[in-house]
């Protein structure tokens, strides 16, 4: 799951396609200190600091200059004389000179994004707002710039691997293997980024801050308005993941859900159905061949290789994240009915390519491989993905690779529905593939200052005109009260690809 600003992106666009977003067997180090973030404002663990020193930077796309730094921190601070973390982060000035103390920070998807690479989107995203307010982009740690926890789980040599995994054991192992030797994992979770999230905002000054944040990045947010409640004005979270609800788990019925929209739309649309007149049908005997077994060629290989039901399937479920993506389902659909799994291939073997390139999947392990598949439950498995397309095969896929990656035990209680008082405005779109709108009708009711609005037509984390001018209006005053009963119009859904 990923992020709002990266969405006109080829980067962000591939993030989304292959993530869309175990047993417990270590333990939390410094587990009281972590703890004490839970229900009470804390202080984060430092180290002595130098001078801050910013120093100008061009950064990406960017037609200002914008001002960069470090500051480092432990990597764990129940033992800070050891290994240090380098925390890269940008400031984007506020074009008048007298710039007020409460910036703009965005807080990145996935888990795996980074912020500073983003720089020039969020720059234009918030351009109404950049008047008098900095644009702060701090690089999570195990991302960007702070310690980056690549993996590289596609492989040249043998794409079929692809073909049949997400998440690849083998190639899980050797990056957990590799990674091990330079960092602790257990280290890299969203208590551990709000601290060092504080530590940026006291060196700088500011006062309290302006969260914007997308998807996975939700998390990230809500953890950080427990852990430092005064250090937060406004919060906007767009595309809402609950802190109490375990991923992967939903995403067979939240990909059913979809799927069985595009099915119905597609019916409804004159020239889809003059395209696919038997859409529903052919959908089933390709489930069908599927299961069976399907196998496809690749190029320069001599013998044909299998292509997985569940593998197709994930893919699948990110086309449906977004309307426009998903406009391309029904012919992929056909074209796959009619024999032709080329586009199907090629577009996972694309994704999985670019995911490694583009994302921190390290950084998706430490998050999912402790904050969430340990509370999957067995039973449920089996009585949310029972006759859906996807079935258990993300759930099983994302096990088997956090069975290798170690884990920390979470202090109670980091799981239960955070209770804010901060202003807070949710997005949520209403054919999102990723996050159904039931996630944003969980979370809402925990925070007393909000506003809920539906962005009709819209999917996940997308960004409209009229989304747009709520958020100045939101920023602004500091207050959802303008906000209440507010809708947009809804957006037209684009046209079905049919050739």
């Amino acid at each position: 799951m990923r992020s709002a600003a990266k969405q006109v992106s080829r980067i962000s666009t591939a993030r989304a396609r292959a993530l869309g977003a175990v047993f417990l067997i270590s333990q939390f180090s410094g587990l009281a200190q972590a703890t004490s973030l839970i229900g009470e404002e804390a202080a984060p663990a430092t180290v002595p600091q130098t001078a801050l020193h910013l120093s100008s930077c061009t950064l990406p796309d960017l037609n200002q200059a914008a001002r960069c730094g470090v500051i480092n921190v432990p990597e764990n601070p129940a033992r800070p004389a050891a290994r240090l973390l380098a925390i890269h982060f940008a400031v984007v000035p506020a074009i008048d000179s007298s710039a007020l103390t409460d910036p703009i920070v965005p807080l990145m998807g996935g888990p795996g994004e980074d912020a500073i690479s983003a720089a020039a989107l969020y720059a234009q995203q918030f351009s109404s707002l950049r008047a008098n307010r900095d644009l702060l982009l701090v690089d999570q740690r195990g991302t960007g710039q702070s310690a980056a926890l690549r993996c590289d789980l596609y492989s040249s040599g043998d794409p079929a691997v692809s073909l049949r995994d997400v998440f690849p054991l083998a190639a899980v192992r050797s990056c957990e293997r590799n990674l091990r030797a330079r960092a602790d994992l257990t280290q890299y979770g969203y208590l551990r980024f709000s601290s060092d999230l504080e530590q940026v905002r006291r060196a700088l000054g500011y006062g309290s801050l302006n969260l914007f944040a997308g998807s996975y990045g939700t998390r990230a947010a809500v953890v950080y308005l427990r852990a430092y409640p005064h250090s937060v004005r406004t919060a906007y979270l767009g595309s809402v993941v609950p802190i109490d609800v375990a991923q992967p788990l939903p995403m067979a019925q939240t990909e059913q859900a979809a799927l069985d929209r595009i099915l119905s739309d597609c019916a409804a649309d004159s020239v889809c159905h003059h395209a696919f007149p038997n859409l529903n049908a052919e959908f089933h005997k390709v489930v069908a061949r599927l299961t069976s077994g399907v196998r496809v060629s690749l190029p320069g290989a001599a013998d044909r290789v299998p292509l997985e039901r569940g593998r197709v399937a994930e893919w699948i479920r990110s086309r449906l994240y977004r309307p426009k993506s998903a406009a391309v389902v029904p012919r992929l659909l056909h074209q796959a009915y009619l024999g032709n799994w080329n586009p199907v291939v090629e577009g996972i073997l694309s994704d999985a390519r670019d995911v490694d390139a583009d994302l921190s999947l390290g950084l998706l392990f430490a998050v999912t491989c402790s904050e969430d598949l340990p509370f999957v439950d067995e039973k449920e498995i089996l009585a949310q993905t029972r006759g859906t397309f996807l079935g258990d095969y993300r759930v099983r896929q994302q096990q088997a690779a956090c069975r290798v990656w170690p884990k920390v035990s979470l202090p109670i209680g980091y799981r239960a529905p955070v209770h804010s008082t901060v202003p807070t405005m949710f997005v949520s779109g209403d054919t999102d593939g990723g996050t159904p709108l039931w996630f944003m009708e969980h979370a809402a009711p925990e925070f007393r200052e909000r506003a809920t609005i539906v962005a009709h037509g819209q999917g996940h984390t997308e960004w409209s005109d009229c989304i747009s001018q709520l958020y100045r209006r939101f920023v602004i005053s500091g207050s959802v009260n303008k906000l209440i009963g507010v809708s947009c119009e809804a957006v037209p859904r684009p046209p079905f690809k049919i050739d």
